[in-house]
């Protein structure tokens, strides 16, 4: 393995739990609508940026219908966060520190926006770990492009050999294998198919595993 000079953590579902919140808010509104959200669909969304999903729900929904469903979406998720609170995932804190004490250069690419993004990672105490940030909102092309990763790259000056991202969506990883960038996957919400567990650079069940792993090799 080339040596490690940049890490990039995708947020959803790899640093905060939201994912899980957000799947409660797509279902629930689906439900007041007569839609029946489904794990294909929900598996179809994830990752990617407003215009993706929008993309998937136009597939079967008008225009109206859909623009709806956004709303009733966003209206549920916002009281299922202010139930629920946001969470870290299992050994962010942890693997965030190793990489602090190590130099190793971190950065956030979500395919959130800047405004919602930052306040959340400010939110749970994270954001002070990170060098830099690529949002959603900064970058023309949405996962699985990989745009967004190879931006965080330049940012830091960092050839893509030398750069290693983190992420539990299959746009995600699709995204930097585009990208010709290692990929390492924490499942979250949606676990990968036979053929998508080819593509992972390695595939572990929490970021304290990932930890484990870059002790080795860092």
């Amino acid at each position: 393995m080339k040596e490690i000079k940049l890490v990039i953590f995708d947020m959803d579902g790899l640093l905060l739990d939201t994912e899980r919140l957000s799947n409660i808010a797509w279902i629930e509104a689906g439900k007041n609508m007569g839609i029946d959200i489904t794990y294909d669909i929900l598996r179809r969304i994830k990752g990617g940026n407003i215009k993706n999903a929008e993309s998937v729900l136009m597939s079967f929904l008008d225009e109206e219908k859909c623009e709806k469903l956004f709303r009733e979406k966003k209206r549920i998720q916002v009281r299922v966060v202010e139930e629920e609170g946001i969470r870290l995932k299992k050994g962010v804190l942890e693997l965030l520190t190793f990489l602090k004490e190590k130099e190793i250069k971190t950065a956030v690419a979500t395919s959130t926006g800047k405004e919602l993004a930052t306040k959340e990672l400010q939110d749970t105490g994270i954001y002070k770990y990170f060098d830099g940030f690529v949002f959603g909102d900064e970058v023309k092309n949405g996962k699985p492009n990989p745009e967004i990763f190879l931006a965080a790259c330049k940012k830091f000056d960092v050839a893509p050999e030398n750069a290693v991202i983190l992420e539990d969506s299959v746009l995600g990883l699709k995204a930097a294998v585009s990208g010709g960038i290692k990929c390492i996957v924490v499942e979250d919400t949606v676990q990968l198919t036979e053929e998508e567990n080819r593509l992972p650079y390695r595939k572990y069940e929490s970021l304290l595993e990932v930890r484990d792993f870059f002790k080795k090799v860092i």
